[in-house]
């Protein structure tokens, strides 16, 4: 019986010695102490196998929560404005609009954040880097020409996102990434494609050829984006503007060289004559990058 108790004396001791609070801070780090004070701005801890003699002092705006030896934990808000909680954060990233090649074009993008709640982007599209839809035509006979769009062209934008401050993911109180949030975005576009196009003779003959189009548009786009393990990030997004084009689709001798029709111009799409409102809408995804 004696030695029952001394080892039970024993195995309390090193349960005691390795029972530890665990502190979470807001860049990922988890640090095991024994915390000792919990103040307004300032945490303060000893570390684990110390002699009790050192003790450190920690911004209580770098700590997410605090999860004691009993199992309790402490929650805290911060300023989502204070930098410090964003440091060794990856800030540029590179996408893709994985929607786009069904659409018919391809859309890379470079983003930098230059700040909180802050960041550029620019876009680079290959039109014709995609589907090559179908261009039907009904003509005199109710016969049907099949033929393919063949587009090819190139389109670019430029815009500055104003982000929401970060936001909190999946209802965790841990921080997220910085260029996370939902954002507003003034953009502008400007492109060139040619493709084909059925245009109505003198001689009651539609012909196939090629039209060559240039376009642009100024926009507000409206998204939101979420960053993953600090690496990944999706990010969806629409946007409504004015645009204007050169654009005339299936001329017939009823219409008059000055009008146009509503175009799908790829990068985006204009409803009614040009110069008229335009929209676009997107999925992208990406990686971070140093």
């Amino acid at each position: 019986m004696k030695y029952f108790f001394s080892l039970l004396v024993v195995l309390l001791c090193c349960t005691a010695s390795f029972a530890q609070d665990k502190i979470y801070k807001r860049n990922g780090q988890v640090t095991s102490a024994k915390v000792t004070e919990v103040g307004i701005a300032e945490i303060k801890y000893k570390l684990p196998g110390s002699d009790g003699s050192v003790i450190y002092v920690l911004d209580k705006n770098q700590v997410s929560k605090i999860v004691f030896e009993d199992g309790h934990s402490d929650k805290f808000v911060t300023d989502l404005k204070d930098t410090s909680n964003y440091t060794g954060q990856l800030r540029k990233a590179i996408k893709i609009n994985f929607l786009s090649p069904l659409y018919g074009y391809t859309e890379f993008s470079f983003e930098k954040s230059t700040g909180i709640g802050k960041s550029y982007e620019v876009s680079f599209g290959i039109i014709g880097l995609g589907k090559n839809s179908q261009l039907d035509f009904a003509y005199y006979g109710n016969n049907i020409i099949n033929t393919k769009r063949n587009q090819f062209g190139f389109f670019a934008s430029a815009g500055y996102k104003f982000n929401k401050w970060p936001d909190f993911i999946f209802g965790k109180t841990r921080f997220t990434h910085l260029m996370q949030g939902a954002y507003v975005k003034p953009v502008f576009y400007l492109g060139n494609y040619k493709e084909n196009v059925y245009s109505y003779k003198n001689n009651n003959e539609y012909v196939l050829g090629k039209q060559h189009v240039t376009f642009g548009a100024l926009q507000i786009e409206f998204g939101k984006q979420w960053v993953f393990s600090e690496k990944f990030l999706i990010d969806g997004y629409w946007g409504l503007g004015y645009g204007a084009d050169n654009k005339k689709e299936n001329l017939s001798q009823y219409q008059n060289s000055n009008n146009s029709t509503s175009a799908f111009n790829y990068a985006n799409s204009r409803l009614g004559n040009s110069p008229g409102f335009s929209f676009t809408f997107g999925l992208r995804a990406g990686m971070l990058i140093k």
